[in-house]
């Protein structure tokens, strides 16, 4: 039994044998490592010890570098940007031109303006003459109209301001129409009318201080003119003209 057994035993071994040399591995030896010489196993701790000091390259640098434009923070407190964006500059054309564009001062009114007034006065100091009748008329200060401003349009003329500031004053006032003279004839203001105070008596207008010697509406104002009409009790004399000077 046992030459048995070892017979068998033999044939797998062989068999074993056969089994490798068919695949065709070829057996492989170990191969010793050759020992490293000192400077050879000193080399890598050597490299591992030494610092990197070398300069870094273009590429690291440029990457390092904040790019071209970038304002860094500014620890002083300074607003980012450039300096001239924020400090005006005196001569500045954009200046310039915003104050050339404000629209000039101009005044409040370009409408001219005169001024006018209406008073009797005359008649309180020539009462024996005047009619009795309209004594209620008289104001106690002879006054009618106070100086009033009133505006008028380019071409106006005396007759015109006075027609409307009656008007608008709810003055009474009659006028008539003279061919001779080509003007108006005023003969009443108020229901005071021509010779109520005597033959000599009237009404007449005075202009910057003058009496014209020609009719209201042939008068052509201008601006800032005054204009005052005053009844006579003798023919302008007693308030500073002649009737026809």
């Amino acid at each position: 039994m046992k030459t048995a057994k070892r017979f068998h035993a033999a044939l797998l071994a062989f068999a074993l044998i056969f089994a490798l040399a068919a695949c065709g591995t070829p057996a492989v030896e170990p191969t010793p490592t050759p020992a490293p010489t000192q400077s050879e196993a000193s080399a890598p701790d050597a490299a591992q010890d030494t610092p990197d000091t070398s300069a870094p390259s273009e590429t690291e640098r440029q990457e390092e570098a904040p790019p071209v434009g970038e304002q860094q923070p500014v620890e002083s407190g300074a607003p980012e940007g450039n300096a001239a964006d924020t400090l005006p500059t005196g001569d500045s054309s954009d200046a310039q031109d915003s104050s050339s564009n404000k629209p000039d001062a101009s005044p409040e009114s370009t409408v001219p303006t005169c001024t006018v007034s209406i008073s009797c006065a005359a008649i309180l100091e020539n009462l024996d003459r005047f009619d009795a009748e309209k004594t209620d008329l008289v104001p106690a200060d002879g006054v009618l109209l106070a100086p009033t401003a009133v505006e008028f349009a380019e071409g106006e003329s005396v007759f015109d301001v006075l027609k409307r500031v009656c008007r608008e004053n709810k003055i009474h006032m009659e006028f008539s129409e003279t061919p001779v003279y080509q003007s108006a004839y005023i003969e009443g203001i108020g229901n005071l009318y021509e010779f109520d105070c005597g033959e000599g008596s009237g009404w007449m207008y005075r202009v910057n201080g003058e009496f014209p010697n020609y009719g209201c509406s042939r008068y052509v104002l201008a601006d800032g003119d005054t204009v005052e009409w005053v009844y006579t009790c003798d023919f302008g004399a007693d308030v500073g003209g002649r009737v026809g000077a």
